[in-house]
């Protein structure tokens, strides 16, 4: 949401602005479990990676005195197993992780949608919140979108007058 920046009287800035925030307090409350614990005897990402594997391949040929034709088949048997794995490889790590990005941005914005219309339909109030450069907060809450857009140039303007806003207070 757009900050209204505001100077005082005695020369102290403010900005002013309308937050939408979830009630971290509440959730964490009720589900107070949601954040994993982390222990120092845990795996980390880099710890995989530390054991490393030794591969060597013995390529040579035997010198026999094969048929040119099963030979033409094993080349063409190997292009065959090169190029499917090139396709599972291109798959597994280029289109498959672009269609998770699409499906997880298809998914955020039905979330957005519905939590704008539930927060709409349910009247929740939003938070204007202004703060000081230093660090003062002053709360207010107010129902409905433009009620909390004026109250926020309201409390901007009485702060450019010189008066400090009521905290913690809802206005419906």
């Amino acid at each position: 949401m757009r900050t209204v920046e505001v100077t005082t009287p005695s020369g102290q800035r403010w900005g002013v602005r309308v937050v939408w925030e979830p009630r971290w307090r509440v959730m964490a409350r009720r589900f107070g479990g949601w954040r994993a614990k982390r222990r120092h005897d845990d795996v980390g990402p880099g710890d995989v990676l530390s054991g490393g594997a030794d591969v060597s391949s013995n390529v040579g040929s035997s010198g026999g005195s094969g048929s040119s034709g099963i030979s033409d088949e094993l080349a063409v048997i190997a292009v065959v197993l090169f190029a499917l794995v090139a396709v599972g490889v291109v798959f597994w790590w280029v289109l498959l992780p672009l269609l998770l990005i699409i499906l997880d941005g298809l998914i955020v914005l039905a979330l957005l949608l519905v939590s704008v219309v539930a927060r709409v339909l349910f009247r929740r109030p939003w938070m204007v919140r202004a703060t000081s450069g230093r660090g003062e907060v002053t709360e207010v809450e107010v129902v409905g979108w433009r009620a909390a857009l004026r109250r926020r140039d309201e409390i901007a303007e009485s702060l450019r007058t010189g008066l400090k806003p009521a905290p913690h207070s809802v206005i419906v």
